[in-house]
């Protein structure tokens, strides 16, 4: 087996191991390090000595044609990026992750976890799990060809962004820019990289890096008969088009996308239109038309969270409009979506949304600790812009109780939030 400093290496470090702890009374550090990067073969006892410590049986890897296994991983691996179907990633996974397989080839073995990484990645893995790849990864750089390491520098990108760091996701993409010129893709493989781009920089708010790279990735798209990922690129060029302040531009997008959509039969779409719609009214200030607009997309959609971010937004909108009872209405409906249908864990920014709006409108008692578990989490996801707009608010409520030492601690809070959102060090940078 050819490539066994290689698998030794991906499982100590996918077992958070070190060299030292691994070589331990077994051969020198250096000497690991060597096997690890197939400079030198082991001895038949040093080998059985590792993997005895690694608990790893070779028996195990499969004799499989790996050019057929790796083509035949490549095959699900461009299926699922394409479809984004996050059930089919986990069941590859399941599949592949059963299979042992002894590498001959180290370029395969290469593209075989490079292509499992992003799978982990659609699949909406914990981040703790997929954190192994990005180790890995990094540790063998250096020996990736341009494509490979193409692949690297996407998957990384996606991890960060995931993180919501976006800064740290960046540049990870911006490096292959250079290596485009250099290795051959097929055309939805260059659609899928111009269309991470975009979304990094929307989330920088860079929106004419976003526009540009969005319509690069949907003519692709559209052009390759990838018609469902053609609408992804023009609801993100409608948002690009709405954080500018563009809005008729952006509802021009979305209702020409609602006809490509007929078109091609994507009903799927019609909900995330309608809610995209709502919010560029929204952001006008049309509370009323946002709430017809996110009624529409009520309507039609099923899957729980995604009922529950319009819910969400029809809230705020009646919020907006001081109507007291339709907020407690769409309230009750969302805490009565997440009882019944979802784990806790992946609702639990909804639970505190609802529960905070039940507190301005005085529909149930005012919390603080509520309000602070709610920030702190929000923190913890990394999500800044729920930190600002939650600071300010109990900020806000415990002035109006003269608690102003208090209030003084979230008001601070929330400028800090600010200086995080708009990438600002310090003071003197305010413009």
């Amino acid at each position: 087996m050819q490539n066994i400093g290689y698998i030794i290496k991906s499982e100590r470090i996918r077992q958070n191991m070190k060299q030292k702890v691994l070589s331990k009374d077994i051969c020198s550090t250096s000497y690991l390090s060597k096997i690890e990067s197939e400079q030198k073969s082991p001895s038949q006892e040093v080998l059985d000595a590792l993997i005895e410590r690694l608990q790893i049986n070779l028996n195990d890897f499969t004799s499989e044609n790996e050019k057929q296994f790796v083509s035949k991983l490549y095959e699900s691996y461009k299926s699922i990026v394409l479809t984004r179907n996050e059930q089919s990633a986990k069941e590859k996974l399941n599949y592949y992750m059963t299979k042992d397989f002894g590498f001959e080839d180290v370029t395969n073995f290469y593209f075989y976890n490079l292509y499992l990484f992003r799978l982990f990645l659609v699949s909406k893995q914990p981040l703790v799990d997929i954190e192994y790849f990005l180790k890995a990864f990094y540790a063998m750089e250096e020996n990736l060809n341009d494509q490979q390491r193409f692949l690297y520098n996407l998957n990384a990108n996606i991890y960060y962004c995931r993180k919501s760091d976006y800064l740290k996701a960046l540049p990870f993409l911006e490096s292959s820019i250079n290596l485009l010129q250099k290795i051959q893709l097929e055309d939805w493989e260059k659609a899928d990289y111009y269309y991470a781009l975009a979304l990094n920089y929307y989330s920088l708010n860079q929106n004419l890096n976003a526009l540009e790279y969005a319509k690069m990735a949907s003519d692709i798209y559209e052009r390759s008969g990838y018609y469902a990922c053609s609408v992804d690129c023009k609801i993100l060029l409608a948002a690009a088009y709405s954080q500018n302040g563009h809005y008729s531009s952006a509802e021009k997008i979305l209702l020409d996308a609602s006809i490509f959509c007929n078109m091609y039969q994507l009903q799927q779409f019609e909900g995330l239109l309608s809610q995209n719609i709502g919010f560029i009214y929204a952001l006008q200030g049309d509370a009323k038309k946002a709430i017809s607009y996110y009624k529409k997309s009520y309507k039609t959609k099923t899957e729980p969270l995604s009922v529950l971010i319009t819910i969400h937004s029809i809230i705020k909108e009646y919020s907006k409009l001081k109507q007291v009872d339709d907020v407690q209405k769409w309230c009750e409906k969302g805490l009565s979506l997440i009882r019944d249908n979802e784990p806790l864990d992946k609702t639990t920014a909804y639970l505190y949304h609802f529960e905070i709006f039940k507190m301005m409108h005085y529909l149930s008692p005012f919390d603080e600790k509520r309000i602070a578990l709610a920030i702190d989490y929000f923190q913890q996801m990394n999500d800044t812009k729920n930190v600002q707009k939650y600071s300010i608010l109990l900020g806000n409520l415990l002035f109006e109780r003269n608690n102003y030492k208090k209030a003084a601690i979230y008001f601070q809070k929330s400028t800090e939030a600010m200086y995080q959102l708009n990438y600002i060090n310090t003071w003197e940078d305010l413009t």
